[in-house]
């Protein structure tokens, strides 16, 4: 090699631009992290695509004056919808709540106050719950007003619980329950009274003796009686 080849090769070395490190890399990182956010977001997006068809599904079957009719779902349950401050949520039945119990992110939509927590019982042992009040919680045509509740942050449903389900008279058949608010109840059935009295003719008063005369009769043979008389 002589010395234009070694000056040119020098030349040509210490022009040459060095190559980016990294770059092969990063590109092999940024496709799976596309991968995986495509699968979150429609993960997510079918998810929510499925809990708006659950509540479709569970939707009540025919609102009725002063109530509503529920049918089963497919575990053996009574669901529906109920507007709690005009926002509609999904709804379970569950005599075995002594309260009623909010989702905190559907207490939250429905700018439920959050009031003291307070312990409670479940099937999976003691939680807290935030104490709060409903001003309207509307089931199928029948409206409560001012309703205690609870909020819990380990529910993804409304639990209709007793303090609710007191207002009603409630019919179950089946699969078919039948809520009926009762003071529709008493509207459309109205009390009758178990005696009429109009049918009651009057009877004169029974007078008490002034004076009551005691006799002792006696016969031939000497056989004797007594008896009591006011005459």
């Amino acid at each position: 090699m002589g010395l234009q080849d070694r000056d040119y090769y020098r030349e040509k070395y210490h022009n040459q631009k060095p190559p980016k490190k990294g770059g092969g890399s990063l590109k092999y990182l940024i496709i799976p992290a596309l991968m995986l956010a495509t699968l979150w977001f429609g993960a997510d997006a079918l998810l929510k695509y499925q809990a708006e068809e659950r509540i479709k599904a569970a939707l009540p079957i025919e609102p009725i004056t002063g109530g509503v009719v529920l049918k089963t779902d497919r575990q053996g349950y009574f669901r529906g919808i109920a507007l709690i401050n005009d926002v509609p949520m999904p709804f379970m039945i569950d005599t075995g709540a002594t309260k009623t119990v909010i989702p905190t992110k559907m207490a939250t939509a429905a700018g439920l106050p959050f009031g003291r927590p307070i312990q409670t019982s479940t099937a999976g042992g003691k939680v807290y719950d935030s104490e709060t009040q409903i001003s309207s919680l509307k089931i199928g045509n029948a409206v409560i007003r001012n309703l205690d509740a609870h909020i819990n942050d380990y529910i993804e449903q409304v639990l209709i619980g007793m303090n609710t389900l007191k207002h009603f008279n409630m019919t179950q058949n089946g699969d078919t329950l039948t809520l009926l608010a009762i003071n529709e109840v008493s509207d459309r059935l109205p009390i009758e009274p178990t005696v009429n009295f109009d049918s009651i003719s009057a009877q004169p008063p029974v007078r008490s003796p002034d004076k009551i005369i005691k006799r002792l009769i006696c016969d031939e043979n000497q056989n004797c009686k007594t008896t009591y008389s006011d005459r």
